[in-house]
């Protein structure tokens, strides 16, 4: 039996497939969209589990409970981060006492290279790493230094893109606690 060119255009159409193809690029598309969806102030922030430079695992929120606390997404090499923090530490040298904490996760960086790093920043508070960026993206984190202000129910109150001077990082933190 011979098929001619009508018979092989018959056979071989498929609308159907080409609608599987449309609805799985509609669903991958969605799922990026959701996940660059950054965390709003009035949210609640989600649960995450990182480890620390000291390989101790926080558990966020949870290990939070009735803290006030800075989340603060940071990289080597950014300027605005590498000023911010020492002013983060003097706060939470201030603060902790009233129920401050302050965490800040590296984000894509190996945990070697942050280390050196925080070591010659010398900083009291938690340091977290983030190698793989689930966090960050869980946080819709695009850029740093990114800073979320969380009080004592895990709800996000302030949320700062960018860098931010120590005055105003005082006055949000003052008005949590």
């Amino acid at each position: 039996m011979k098929l001619t060119n009508r018979d092989i255009r018959r056979r071989y159409r498929r609308p159907a497939g080409v609608l599987c193809v449309l609805f799985l690029l509609l669903a991958l598309f969605a799922s990026e969209v959701s996940a660059n969806t950054a965390l709003r102030i009035g949210d609640t922030v989600p649960s995450i589990v990182l480890s620390g430079l000291n390989g101790v695992p926080v558990r966020i929120p949870e290990d939070l409970r009735g803290k006030v606390f800075i989340l603060h997404f940071w990289q080597i090499g950014c300027s605005s981060c590498k000023l911010e923090m020492p002013a983060m530490d003097e706060m939470y040298g201030r603060y902790r006492r009233k129920g401050l904490e302050i965490l800040a996760v590296n984000v894509g960086q190996k945990k070697e290279t942050v280390k050196v790093f925080a070591a010659e920043l010398k900083v009291s508070y938690t340091l977290l790493i983030d190698p793989d960026e689930k966090s960050a993206r869980l946080f819709g984190v695009t850029d740093v230094p990114r800073t979320y202000l969380i009080d004592r129910s895990g709800v996000v109150r302030y949320r700062i893109l960018g860098g931010a001077t120590p005055e105003i990082l005082k006055k949000l933190i003052l008005s949590l606690l």
